[in-house]
């Protein structure tokens, strides 16, 4: 005899395994990393596919920026209206009008025109890092279940007023798809902003308070889940974060910080990998180094790739032990430009970026 639940029941049932995907999701971010008191600037790229200049002078000023700015701050290519439609960022048109956006390719600093040139993006993004911020952001995100997880916080150094909002992005590397004025198709773009974590797409995220903010306030366990979009590498993915403050009716970028990839289950499996470093990154005389750090015994393959996805170099896989291993990376006599350094091995894909210059 064939047993039928009563519909309640499913729904309850329904209502539970949803429920216990939210709290594994967010049992790995429980405590989110410690804000650091550093100034760091946002470097947007204002782009489209169909852009001849955004693959042009364009693409060689944004692999410009990613191998200098270090840890001054972060590239993020945001794109509106290009096909496919995937790589349109949600939230775009709000977030667009916000800043002084002429034409494509545009750089904005924060929210200062950064012009054609490193040397003028330099000049706005060197001197932020060394001004002491009004506050600043952290936290953890994780992969669950087909789903991303964050867990924020943000503390002010110093006694503040006005609304000042959190915003979450996710952003993927390596994204690949046609660029008018690249010669290789597909390409691969850098750091494309996907969209706002925020349900309602607001890219401006959640407000964290108005009126006064005392200093060593702290703001914590601000939170967002969203589900990862088709066609979106899930091993690719990083969240941004970026404090804003409302002045008039513009935010201006205040302080950001990438949030910690602490998965632990799900899509990307990395538990087994306590740390993975490049350096010297840039590398220019020496070749580079990778160092990993292994909770375990485990054995990984290395490879690296360049930015149109091809293998430049490829190591067989070697069983490392727990602690940590050096690898060399025979990066001497490579071309100037940006790599992905990838570790491979049961359960684990893990990747740095290493940047090449002459």
């Amino acid at each position: 005899m064939a047993c039928i639940l009563n519909p309640k029941i499913l729904f309850k049932m329904k209502k539970l395994i949803l429920t216990l995907g939210i709290v594994a999701g967010f049992a790995a971010i429980s405590n989110a990393q410690e804000p650091e008191q550093k100034a760091r600037s946002v470097v947007f790229k204002f782009t489209e596919t169909w852009c001849g200049p955004c693959g042009g002078w364009g693409w060689d000023l944004a692999e410009e920026i990613i191998g200098d700015i270090g840890d001054k701050g972060y590239y993020v290519g945001v794109m509106g209206s290009s096909s496919p439609s995937t790589m349109n960022a949600m939230g775009y048109s709000t977030f667009e009008s916000n800043f002084t956006v002429g034409g494509y390719p545009t750089f904005m600093v924060n929210n200062t025109d950064g012009g054609y040139y490193l040397s003028t993006v330099k000049a706005i993004y060197n001197p932020f890092y060394s001004t002491s911020p009004v506050a600043s952001p952290a936290g953890k995100f994780s992969i669950h279940d087909s789903k991303i997880y964050v867990n924020a916080k943000v503390k002010f150094w110093e006694n503040a007023s006005g609304d000042y909002y959190l915003a979450a992005y996710v952003i993927e590397d390596g994204v690949q798809a046609a660029q008018n004025g690249r010669p290789e198709s597909p390409a691969s773009h850098h750091q494309l902003m996907r969209g706002t974590m925020n349900t309602d797409i607001s890219p401006w995220g959640q407000v964290l308070g108005s009126g006064t903010h005392a200093a060593d306030a702290l703001y914590s366990d601000i939170q967002w889940d969203m589900t990862i979009k088709s066609g979106w590498d899930a091993s690719k993915l990083s969240v941004l974060l970026v404090v804003y403050k409302k002045e008039g009716s513009k935010y201006t970028v205040v302080n950001a910080m990438k949030a910690v990839d602490a998965s632990t289950t799900g899509i990307t499996e990395n538990t087994a990998v306590a740390q993975m470093e490049v350096y010297p990154n840039p590398s220019r005389l020496s070749n580079a180094q990778l160092k990993v750090s292994l909770n375990q015994p485990q054995t990984l393959s290395v490879s690296v790739s360049d930015i149109n996805g091809r293998i430049v170099y490829q190591a067989p896989a070697t069983l490392f032990t727990s602690g940590v291993n050096q690898i060399e990376i025979p990066s001497t006599n490579w071309s100037a430009g940006t790599y992905n350094v990838t570790i491979n091995g049961e359960n684990i894909s893990k990747t740095s970026t290493l940047v090449v210059q002459h």
